[in-house]
C-alpha cells in the first residue's frame, strides 16, 4: 500500500469517532480491508449504519442478522458492499451477507431475533452526482483506484461524511421472510480420496466412504 494512502485511510478513519465509541477503529479497518480511498465504500458503510439505527440494533458480533446487498458484479458498485459488510458486522466469513445482483445501491438488513427488516437505498441523485465525479471519470478511463490522486478521491469521502442520512438514503421497513436457519456443523470427517478434512454436513458418501464434494460424484 502506498504510504500516502495508508495515512489518508487513518485520517479518514478517525472521523468515524462522530459515529460513537470504537467506530473510528471500525471505519479505519473498512478502508484497510477495501484497499483504496473512494466514495463507494463509505457510502455502503453509512447505509449499513443507517439500517442498524432504524432497527435499533448494534453491529453484529454473532449470527443474529443478515444483510442482502442489491449490488452485484461487473459494474461500479462492489465498493458499496464492502462498506455494508464492515458497518453491519454481517461478514462473508460468518455467512451473513449475500449479493442479489440487482445492480442497485441498496441493502436489506434483517434481524433474525425480532423478524424485522429494513431496506436502505441510496437516493438516485446521490448516485448520479457520484458518477459525474472526477474519480469515476478517471476510473472509466481505466485508472486503477489506488492510482487516482488523493486530492480527487478524498474530497468525495469527506463530502459524504458531512451529509445526513436523510440526504443520502431512503430508509423503509420491509417484509423479508427468511428460510429456517440451518444449524452449523462442528463435526469433521476426512475425505477417503484426497485425505483432507471436511465439514461433516458438506461431505457425501460414495461406496460407503465419506468424500468431499470435489472428490465425490455429487453436486453441492
Amino acid at each position: 500500500m502506498k504510504p500516502e494512502q495508508f495515512v489518508a485511510m487513518r485520517e479518514l478513519g478517525a472521523k468515524g469517532k462522530a459515529f460513537g465509541d470504537q467506530w473510528d477503529a471500525i471505519f479505519e479497518s473498512a478502508f484497510l480491508i477495501h484497499g483504496h480511498v473512494c466514495g463507494g465504500m463509505p457510502l455502503g458503510f453509512r447505509a449499513g449504519r443507517a439500517g442498524l439505527k432504524r432497527l435499533g440494533a448494534e453491529r453484529e458480533l454473532n449470527m443474529a442478522k443478515l444483510a442482502f446487498v442489491e449490488t452485484g458484479t461487473g459494474h461500479a458498485a462492489g465498493c458499496f458492499a464492502d462498506g455494508v459488510q464492515m458497518a453491519t458486522g454481517c461478514t462473508f466469513g460468518k455467512g451473513l451477507i449475500e449479493r442479489t445482483q440487482y445492480g442497485k445501491w441498496a441493502m436489506i438488513l434483517v434481524d433474525r431475533a425480532s423478524g424485522r427488516a429494513v431496506r436502505v437505498s441510496v437516493r438516485p441523485e446521490v448516485i448520479q452526482a457520484s458518477f459525474q465525479s472526477p474519480f469515476v471519470q478517471l476510473r472509466k478511463q481505466g485508472v486503477a483506484p489506488t492510482d487516482v490522486p488523493l486530492e480527487t478521491s478524498r474530497p468525495l469521502v469527506e463530502k459524504l461524511l458531512g451529509r445526513s442520512d436523510e440526504e443520502l438514503f431512503v430508509v423503509t421497513d420491509v417484509d423479508y421472510p427468511l428460510a429456517p436457519k440451518v444449524a452449523a456443523s462442528f463435526n469433521l470427517v476426512v475425505c477417503a480420496k484426497c485425505g483432507e478434512a471436511v465439514a461433516e454436513n458438506k461431505a457425501r458418501l460414495l461406496d460407503g466412504k465419506p468424500m468431499c464434494l470435489p472428490c465425490s460424484r455429487y453436486g453441492a
